[in-house]
């Protein structure tokens, strides 16, 4: 999801609000659980675009999923972005307020992707490694995907590394594809 300018200035607001009220982790996990569920729910989605259905209406639902998980301050700014109109812009909101809350921490995601899930020890080592080299903390998003066949592609920020066999070998298929020592029949 592209976060706006919007979506990062109510982001702002909340992350300031949270740091002064020293409730900044409780609503970093409550902005990582709104986006998480509204991700998932396609309906929900829809639900929260939709003009034909009230704020009061939207509300309700709300409250009825996500109950008693969400503390008090987020509570409050769901009403006010519900209030403003905005309803349509929570998963923006809270994904920008996640960019945010890393930015403030000095965190830096990184996006693994391997064939087969990391071991504990695994994990452990290239937190290490990413860490030592960013000078940064690391929160790690794994990616399980078979097609690169074995190895690792490793995105932190606007860098990537691909140490996968599927790359290795369509770079060999390069290589010999333009093999001047072969003579083309």
């Amino acid at each position: 999801m592209i976060v706006t300018t919007l979506n990062r200035r109510y982001a702002k607001s909340i992350l300031e609000l949270a740091n002064e009220q020293n409730k900044l982790e409780e609503v970093r996990r409550d902005m990582a659980l709104i986006a998480k569920v509204i991700d998932s729910s396609r309906d929900l989605k829809v639900l929260l675009k939709s003009p034909v259905v009230h704020a009061d209406k939207k509300q309700s639902i709300l409250t009825e999923i996500f109950g008693n998980q969400l503390g008090e301050l987020s509570n409050a700014f769901i009403s006010i972005i519900l209030r403003k109109g905005r309803e349509a812009e929570l998963e923006g909101i809270a994904i920008g307020f996640q960019n945010l809350y890393n930015v403030y921490k000095g965190i830096e995601e990184a996006t693994i992707t391997t064939a087969n899930e990391l071991t504990t020890q695994q994990h452990d080592e290239i937190v290490a490694k990413l860490k030592a080299v960013t000078g940064s903390q690391i929160e790690i998003k794994q990616i399980v995907d078979p097609s690169i066949i074995g190895g690792i592609k490793i995105r932190v920020g606007d860098k990537q590394y691909n140490g996968s066999i599927a790359y290795q070998l369509a770079q060999l298929k390069l290589q010999f594809k333009d093999n001047a020592y072969i003579a083309d029949f």
